[in-house]
């Protein structure tokens, strides 16, 4: 991303080429070449600079490293949907912590599978299939119990809303169910203050 805003990507992708020590241009070519491998090599693991320095550009920094560590994406994709299958919410988990963390994989699996480039008028549904799947996919990962009510109308909704609207109506049914909970347990702690208060006065006034 820092290659890319400073203009400089295409001294590792290959795109600008490494010209020879006789152009005109050369000494700039270094010049930028050298900074780029700098940035490189700073970013990287300390451990890694010496298997590294070494090298005479930008781009053969960038393909030494990417022949050491890149790897295909369909482990980490097999990954990623198994967390995202296997995800349910915990009951101290927060609404808004379980949907970042949804959410988080759902953006790397994206990044890791993306949709198909298309122009056509299919383009439209695929979008809205594939985000009706992660609807489904979020819906499936919380508690029953909790947000049966919602979820039904949630499915029953035509066409379904989107993720982050879906999680909108999740996110008020929490605050709704929370804050029943709060009053049950205030009037539950009532009662409980009002039955010790008379147990207490029945104690001082001794039988009768």
């Amino acid at each position: 991303m820092a290659l890319r805003v400073k203009t400089k990507l295409g001294f590792i992708d290959g795109s600008i080429k490494r010209l020879t020590s006789h152009k005109a241009d050369y000494l700039n070519w270094e010049k930028v070449d050298s900074m780029v491998m700098a940035w490189i090599i700073n970013s990287t693991n300390p451990s890694l600079h010496r298997s590294i320095s070494n090298a005479t550009t930008g781009r053969d920094v960038w393909l030494d490293l990417e022949e050491r560590f890149a790897q295909t994406n369909a482990p980490r994709i097999h990954q990623l949907w198994r967390s995202l299958c296997l995800m349910e919410q915990e009951h101290d988990t927060s609404m808004t912590k379980f949907y970042t963390k949804f959410k988080t994989l759902i953006d790397e699996l994206n990044e890791q599978h993306p949709l198909p480039e298309c122009t056509c008028r299919a383009s439209k549904e695929l979008i809205q299939r594939e985000e009706d799947h992660h609807v489904h996919l979020f819906l499936g990962c919380l508690d029953n119990e909790r947000f049966a009510h919602v979820k039904a109308t949630i499915l029953n909704t035509d066409p379904l809303p989107s993720l982050r609207h879906t999680f909108n109506f999740i996110l008020r049914e929490e605050a709704r169910f929370t804050a029943e909970k709060e009053k049950n347990n205030k009037v539950e702690s009532g009662s409980r203050s009002i039955h010790f208060a008379l147990a207490n006065r029945k104690g001082e006034m001794g039988p009768t």
